[in-house]
């Protein structure tokens, strides 16, 4: 195995756009937001937006910010096209369980990346980003549709790579306070020095007395108070050596509050290491990375403990590399490999669990004329399981095409494979709830999508349509009541059309309304699978769409949001909430204002409503919640 790692290595992030301006350079608000940004995700190395063949949107630090995100979890909530459910406020993991996104109507096909690194646990595909604060983080890049021929195992319905900061060669510091209701506090102070920057981060939310309910077994559920700590450092030792570290740690308390009186509660303390080392340059990148995730649970009954503090405890480790081949002005290769080992140890569940993810990728780019771009991409997966288990190989194709038709529009089109392996949770998992399948085999499907980019100098818009269609999509089997159990799907899919759109309609009028933008970002899918019984069901939401007006300028700015879920699964309701956010400057820094939910909108973020349901539970956001800070930089 070591051999193979060996030979391998050595082979070889729209979102709700809210904009900052002075008067003096109108240009640079929409080159934020237009076809000028460069993305990585989308092919591994640097390229402009428009030219790539795939949906991406991107937000930027002051854009997460802007709509109100105060971690990468919530930021996901909020920035558009995505569809999210949570299982407790602030993003947070409730016991193993972890909030997730729906990327075009189709849960747990997305990979999460951070610098282009994978996260996710191998026990169940989990990813507990709640305690990243959006001030650490550089942007955000989603890319939709399948993506394993560059990312490999897990990037089945897209990819979303959070880009942390990097340090910069200037002396500066910025420091920030911030209240709200519920005992809301957000504290932080960073500073960045020649070649390093570091940041700490300190986050409390009181007690929440009802976020969600088990209407089955009769009993309320409550979140007791919980306090996060982040701290983050970034390194360049070296020319175009970058060191990144990420550490994370928070405690809360789930509390089920029974009808009868009753009272029984899990004290959760979770702790997250992240560590990279990259050398990157315009050719050749190479990467190790390794995360630490690491949480202990103790159960009560009526405050008396209930049985021994457990542990659950994943890690990952691995590298990449990539290199750039430049054969003439119209012709590229890029060509990498990448090793990932992860490892899971759920006490009382499984035990101990490892894989070892490896595979060789390639993907040619041709540019016959000025205005038609090629790509063709290949990439052999290969998935080793611990001895006893079965192993897995794939080949995974993926092709696209953009046609500049002139400066303002671009058509783009693609398709690729996707493959994805059972979690330890699915194939051995062993508890109360839910158990594994260790007959499970793996998922694999193909996404379909074609679309264009327009730019001009008031409007931008992204439209694709798209077909994806999977074979032995893994879902949960609630017919047979607890404990579930998880089965192949015997169809899954998913079509629909997804937009980003941005109109700034008096940008030229010279007046206050040359400030004021619209946006809207969002989808409409219509997915369907198959149950045990060969009938068809929703798995996931069909609507999603964040709508959005502001009004920016240096002193001054005023955003406000919509967000919308419709047509969701399993009979929850559907919503509209409002979110608004500002900032004023003041002396020698700026007052910040956010209000999140401004109507006090019920808000069900996950649970299952259908009436002859096994399991009957819901749960919610916490309401209504108003922030008020100050920020200086010096």
């Amino acid at each position: 195995m070591q051999k193979k790692i060996i030979a391998l290595l050595i082979a070889s992030v729209c979102c709700h756009c809210t904009l900052y301006a002075d008067d003096s350079s109108q240009s640079a608000i929409l080159s934020s937001y237009t076809g000028d940004e460069l993305v990585v995700t989308a092919t591994r190395f640097p390229i402009k937006e428009k030219e790539s063949s795939r949906f991406i949107t991107v937000a930027d630090s002051e854009k997460l910010k802007e709509v109100g995100a105060t971690n990468a979890m919530d930021a996901l909530g909020k920035i558009g096209g995505i569809g999210y459910k949570s299982l407790a406020p602030m993003g947070i993991n409730r016991q193993g369980m972890n909030a997730a996104v729906y990327i075009r109507g189709i849960e747990d096909g997305e990979l999460i990346l951070i610098n282009g690194m994978p996260v996710q646990q191998a026990s169940g595909k989990g990813y507990d980003i709640s305690s990243i604060p959006v001030e650490q983080i550089e942007r955000i890049e989603v890319l939709k549709g399948a993506a394993s021929t560059l990312y490999g195992a897990d990037a089945m319905a897209g990819v979303i790579n959070i880009v942390m900061k990097k340090a910069v060669d200037e002396k500066s510091g910025t420091a920030s306070v911030e209240f709200g209701n519920e005992e809301w506090m957000n504290h932080g102070v960073s500073f960045s020095l020649p070649g390093i920057s570091a940041g700490v981060r300190y986050q409390h939310m009181g007690e929440l007395d009802d976020v969600g309910r088990d209407l089955k077994n009769e009993h309320t559920m409550a979140l007791g108070n919980t306090d996060k700590y982040m701290v983050n450092v970034n390194a360049s030792p070296f020319d175009n050596v970058s060191v990144d570290y990420q550490y994370n740690w928070y405690e809360t308390t789930f509390i089920d509050r029974y009808d009868s009186g009753e009272e029984e509660s899990t004290d959760q303390e979770s702790s997250f290491h992240f560590l990279s080392l990259r050398y990157e340059t315009a050719r050749f990148k190479a990467k190790a990375f390794g995360v630490y995730d690491n949480r202990y649970q103790t159960d009560y009954v009526n405050e008396e403990q209930d049985g021994e503090t457990l542990q659950r405890l994943n890690y990952n480790y691995g590298a990449e590399t990539d290199y750039r081949f430049k054969f003439s002005e119209a012709f590229e290769l890029v060509a990498g490999a990448d090793y990932v080992h992860r490892f899971a140890d759920y006490e009382n569940n499984y035990g101990e669990k490892y894989r070892d993810d490896y595979g060789l990728f390639a993907e040619l780019k041709a540019e016959p004329s000025s205005d038609l771009l090629l790509a063709l991409g290949v990439r052999e997966q290969f998935i080793d399981n611990e001895d006893g288990t079965s192993d897995y190989d794939a080949f995974l194709p993926s092709a696209g095409v953009t046609w500049k038709v002139n400066e303002e529009l671009n058509l783009f089109a693609n398709t690729g494979k996707a493959f994805q392996a059972p979690t330890f949770t699915q194939l051995y998992y062993e508890g109360r709830i839910i158990v594994g399948n260790p007959d499970l085999e793996p998922e694999s499907g193909w996404t379909y999508e074609a679309g264009f980019k327009y730019d001009s100098g008031v409007a931008s818009a992204r439209l694709a349509g798209f077909y994806m269609t999977y074979d032995d999509k893994i879902e949960v089997d609630r017919s047979q009541g607890r404990p579930y159990g998880y089965f192949n799907a015997g169809s899954y899919s998913s079509k629909g059309v997804e937009w980003k759109l941005g109109l700034y309609p008096f940008l030229s009028s010279g007046s206050f309304l040359s400030d004021v933008s619209f946006s809207a970002a969002g989808y409409w899918a219509y997915p369907v699978a198959e149950n045990t019984d060969g009938e068809e069901y929703q798995p996931g939401p069909k609507f999603q769409n964040t709508f959005g007006i502001s009004y920016a300028t240096l002193p001054v700015n005023v955003d406000l949001t919509c967000r919308i879920l419709a047509g969701r699964e399993d009979e929850l309701e559907n919503y509209a909430a409002f979110d608004m956010t500002g900032k004023v400057k003041a002396g020698s820094g700026y007052v910040t204002l956010a209000v999140e939910n401004v109507f006090d909108t019920e808000i069900q973020t996950t649970g299952n409503l259908v009436e002859d349901a096994s399991s009957r539970y819901v749960y919610y956001e916490p309401g209504r919640l108003a922030r008020l800070g100050y920020t200086v930089s010096f």
